[in-house]
Order: structure tokens, then sequence, then C-alpha cells
């Protein structure tokens, strides 16, 4: 059901049910081998590590047939691409045999998470956002959340780096990125007995 191809800093590239993938920030070279059954690929936010502009040329030249989502915000770095959808949050968008929902994240640069009912499961995804408050996903099959750091740790870190004069990412992290803490909250706030949660975007 989960094809986890990379989650972090580095590139991101989830793909669910074979059919979807979500985020789109590494090489072709990555995704090539599972394009025969792609039929969506879901588009959250501007930034390289998940928006990999050549790769998303790449595998719209090499099946046609491949439709790309996206919120309006990114419309206009999506020159060139014909199977173009444009999403609206909280609006589900019927694909046959799967159906999407965006869900506004709260990042420094617009960005969407994703409901995904696919195969009689129900997916949540949401990585790069500072926060989940106002949002709810009660019974869900799969929370595929971003743990990006721990709180209990980071200000350790960002304090040790300072004393040495070196400069400190991880303040950056706080404001913008969901702590394994607030990832688990969410979780046991919306989780039924046989949920799972699948840990993205962890620090590496």
């Amino acid at each position: 059901m989960i094809n986890i191809i990379s989650s972090s800093s580095k590139g991101n590239a989830v793909i669910y049910g074979k059919q979807i993938l979500v985020d789109c920030g590494v090489p072709f070279a990555l995704i090539q081998p599972f394009l025969a059954d792609l039929r969506l690929v879901l588009l959250t936010h501007e930034h390289g590590d998940h928006f990999n502009f050549a790769t998303i040329k790449r595998l719209a030249f090499e099946k046609p047939t491949l439709r790309f989502a996206c919120g309006e915000f990114l419309k206009e770095k999506m020159v060139g691409i014909k199977n173009l959808d444009i999403l609206k949050p909280i609006s589900w968008a019927n694909y046959v045999d799967f159906s999407i929902c965006p869900v506004i994240l709260y990042h420094d640069v617009p960005n969407f998470g994703y409901r995904i009912a696919i195969n009689c499961e129900t997916i949540f995804h949401a990585t790069d956002t500072n926060h989940l408050r106002g949002i709810t996903a009660p019974n869900y099959d799969y929370y595929c959340l971003e743990h990006n750091y721990d709180e209990e740790t980071i200000n350790q870190t960002i304090q040790a780096k300072e004393s040495r004069g070196e400069f400190a990412h991880e303040r950056g992290a706080i404001n913008s990125h969901l702590s394994c803490q607030q990832a688990q909250s969410f979780y046991f706030e919306n989780k039924k007995e046989t949920s799972q949660i699948i840990r993205l975007h962890e620090t590496k």
C-alpha cells in the first residue's frame, strides 16, 4: 500500500496503492521502476525536495496519460504539463479508482496535505507543516506524518551549535515543520484500533 521512495530534506516521493505519487522531489531514475502503475502525481509545494520540475517533465513525457494535480499556487510552475488538475481544499476529487481531498497546511510557502481514499482504505498525508491545529482525520487507516524533530532535544542542539558560533538550521525547523510529539498527538487523537502511523520527513 505504501512505498516510501524517499522522505527527508534530501528528497520526497511516496507512492500509495501503486497508483498515486505524492511529491516529486527526487531524480526520475528513482521513480522510473514504478511508472507503469502510476496514474496520478500529487504535488504539495514548491520546495525543491518536494518539487523537481525536471523529473515532472520527464514523467509527463514518458507516460502521456499520467495526470498531475496541485493547488492553484503551483499552477504557474507547471507550464507545459498538459494533464493538470487544479484542486481546491476541502473538496474531494474523484479519479474512479480513488479519491483525493487537499488539506491546507502551515509552512513557509503555500502547501497542501492530502486525504486519500484508495483500495477501500484511507490515508492522511501531511509533511512540512508547523502544526495540524484545526485539522481532524478520525478513523483513518494510515497516518503518514512528518516527524521532523524531537521537542525535548532540539533546543539543546540549537544552544550547543550557537555557543560554538555555528548556524542552527533547527530554528527554522521549529517554525515550519512538525515535531515527533505533534505527529504522535495527532495520531492518538484520531486513530482507530487498527490504524497505523508512518513516519515521514524525519531528520537525517
